[in-house]
């Protein structure tokens, strides 16, 4: 007479003994119960506390089975497949990237529009990838550095930048000159921006411009777009980064500020009453 029992499995990604119940010895179906443990001895003990008062027996020569072994084997082979999986994800963006730098685009940049509603921020949509003449010229001369590669596309993304990389003087962390001081000064530009001024209206923005001295020192001025020297730099360098000016000016102070993502405390300085003397180059 055949009758119901119970047995230990190894469930289905056998990483560990599991409790079954077979109603029917004669077919191959059975019931999932529970969990119980990767150590055969424990799984043994916590399934006989389970069905104590049950009258249907418990098969465990499954618990003979090394479980271990069945682990190790299940583990190498999903190293083997994350492996695979790895290698392919590789190709494809190797293959995907060297298009894009063949077509004029960097891979590693991208370029998203940002969606504002009611409260403020809500989502960025990427638009697609960045032209490389259009990154920021410290990415360009950091590729057109390279002397080692990660892989052929950090190759060729150096090949491409190379003929685009400018000597832009490194940040020295220092201040310059001293406070009051009326002073001229020879510096590159390397950034502008602008942003609306919270006491005015309309068309009245302030322009921000950030300087680089041949020894390193940051300098900033900043004033309404409609001053006689933001104009003269509009039309002298058509907002243009990356020229030499030659510049009067008065240094307002020493400041310091430290990224949110960043240990390093950076010194800039602030100029006042900027005039253009000319552009260098």
């Amino acid at each position: 007479m055949t009758t119901s029992y119970y047995y230990l499995s190894s469930g289905k990604e056998t990483a560990m003994y599991t409790l079954r119940f077979c109603p029917d010895p004669d077919d191959t179906y059975s019931n999932y119960i529970c969990n119980l443990s990767t150590d055969a001895d424990k799984a043994i003990q916590k399934a006989i506390t389970r069905i104590a008062n049950d009258p249907y027996p418990l098969d465990t020569s499954y618990a003979d089975v090394s479980l271990r072994e069945i682990l190790r084997r299940n583990q190498e082979q999903i190293e083997l497949d994350n492996q695979r999986k790895w290698e392919e994800n590789i190709a494809k963006w190797t293959e995907r990237s060297l298009e894009l730098i063949k077509d004029g685009y960097s891979p590693f940049d991208k370029e998203y529009s940002d969606s504002y509603g009611m409260g403020g921020y809500e989502s960025s949509t990427l638009l697609g990838h960045e032209k490389i003449v259009d990154i920021k010229q410290e990415s360009i001369n950091y590729w057109s550095s390279l002397v080692e590669f990660k892989s052929v596309v950090h190759e060729e993304m150096h090949k491409a930048c190379k003929p685009l990389a400018i000597n832009i003087p490194a940040n020295a962390n220092k201040h310059f000159g001293i406070v009051g001081e009326k002073v001229i000064i020879k510096a590159m530009i390397i950034d502008q921006d602008w942003y609306e001024n919270e006491y005015g209206y309309g068309n009245d923005f302030v322009r921000k411009v950030k300087y680089v001295t041949e020894n390193g020192e940051r300098l900033v001025t900043k004033g309404a777009d409609t001053t006689k020297f933001n104009e003269s730099i509009f039309q002298e360098t058509e907002d243009q980064l990356h020229m030499w000016v030659e510049l009067e000016a008065t240094i307002k102070s020493h400041n310091e500020f430290t990224p949110v993502d960043s240990d390093t405390t950076w010194k800039t300085t602030s100029l006042i009453r900027p005039k253009l003397i000319r552009v260098l180059n």
